[in-house]
């Protein structure tokens, strides 16, 4: 047989009762364990983009791709989560487990992974705009004919033969 359900309204409802200060922001038992959890993957995000700095500053491009699903997974996870563990920022819960504080963490390490890829994609981008200028000056692009035209520029697209000399 099923047990009794459990609301979340009823824990908070439950705990404000109980509660000595009133007015105070109340904890319940799942919401500190999500400020924990979330602290946790804080902290897991933050060393993982910090490990892709570091790869990234000694030329080991391929961490890249292989840290990508792990980081896609953890940051959408916190991303999720957020609504849960937001309304408990300034809590003293949130405070003793160092959350402000790992969240400026994380704030800095995804600016300095941001700023890495950036740079990355742009070096990326200039190395294929210049072999793609090396490759057009030196095959002309095209086939051309006696006098120095683009035989490919003529209208319709079609090589045109005059049967008159």
């Amino acid at each position: 047989m099923l047990g009794k359900r459990r609301f979340r309204i009823g824990s908070r409802m439950q705990a404000r009762q109980v509660a000595p200060a009133a007015g105070a922001t109340i904890l319940t038992d799942e919401d500190e364990a999500n400020i924990e959890a979330f602290t946790v993957r804080v902290g897991e995000a933050v060393a993982l983009l910090n490990e892709e700095v570091t790869a990234l500053t000694e030329g080991r491009f391929n961490v890249v791709s292989e840290l990508f699903e792990r980081k896609a997974a953890l940051l959408k996870w916190l991303e999720l989560r957020v609504p849960l563990v937001e309304p408990f920022l300034q809590h003293e819960a949130a405070k003793s487990r160092g959350l402000p504080e790992r969240l400026a963490e994380l704030q800095a390490a995804v600016s300095e992974d941001s700023a890495m890829l950036r740079r990355m994609a742009t070096a990326a981008g200039t190395i294929v705009r210049e072999i793609r200028k090396a490759t057009e000056r030196n095959g002309l692009n095209g086939l051309y004919g006696k006098s120095g035209q683009r035989i490919g520029d003529q209208e319709g697209g079609q090589l045109r033969i005059d049967r008159e000399f």
